[in-house]
């Protein structure tokens, strides 16, 4: 019992980064739509992983390290390929790899800060990559990528979010009940399914304004010690 305990968690991890690995078979296969379906099953997943191994107490480095390059492929790669694919793929090959490049890459170094930092600290220093990942593909979705100037944009920007300073709240420790998590990203990705880029307007919406918190109270913290130091 205490082995299949051990067990469930990872399944879930390895869930995540199977739809990765899906999401970029079907980019390469050029059904975008599906592909950024698949990623954001992947959150759905991914929401699941950490919090059952808390539920069953058995939380682990291994678990840790297996989330991270899970989420890696199916946060940081897929939409970036996603992009390329819709949109930036306009630029020209060379370009339009260069202008990729950042995302996974402030990914990858956001997850290694994430893994050395003390947990249980009570927020998230930089966006989380399930966050970055799931905004430009619902962004994509909701978009077909007609605005490679702004596609480019978002994607820069998520990307400097990641490796920011900036500060946003860590749901799992302030008594949002799990299953009213779960529940709504299980919505997400039903309405996605049934609704497109319909849906996908509709979830942008609270994943902007969770970034744009973060953003004020940023902007606030640096005014006060601006203010501070002026004072002394």
């Amino acid at each position: 019992m205490q082995t299949l305990k051990k067990i469930v968690p990872s399944l879930c991890t390895l869930a995540n980064l199977i739809f990765g690995l899906i999401a970029l078979i079907y980019i390469f296969n050029g059904y975008t739509d599906w592909a950024a379906v698949f990623i954001i099953m992947g959150m759905l997943f991914d929401g699941f992983d950490g919090r059952l191994a808390r539920l069953l107490g058995v939380s682990s480095e291994f678990g840790k390290q297996l989330d991270s390059l899970s989420d890696l492929v199916t946060f940081g790669v897929a939409p970036a390929m996603l992009a390329y694919t819709c949109s930036l793929y306009q630029l020209g090959s060379f370009w339009g790899i260069i202008a990729i490049l950042p995302f996974p890459l402030m990914g990858a170094l956001r997850l290694a800060r994430f893994n050395v930092l003390t947990s249980g600290i009570g927020y998230f220093v930089g966006v989380p990559i399930t966050l970055a990942g799931g905004l430009l593909t619902l962004f994509l979705l909701y978009s077909s990528g007609r605005n490679t100037w702004l596609v480019l944009t978002a994607m820069l920007l998520l990307s400097w979010l990641m490796i920011s300073r900036v500060r946003y709240p860590d749901f799992k420790t302030i008594g949002i009940p799990k299953y009213v998590v779960l529940f709504a990203v299980a919505v997400l990705v039903g309405a996605v399914i049934l609704l497109r880029w319909q849906a996908s307007a509709f979830f942008m919406v609270p994943i902007i304004i969770y970034l744009l918190l973060g953003l004020k109270n940023f902007l606030v913290e640096m005014w006060h010690k601006h203010v501070k130091t002026r004072a002394a």
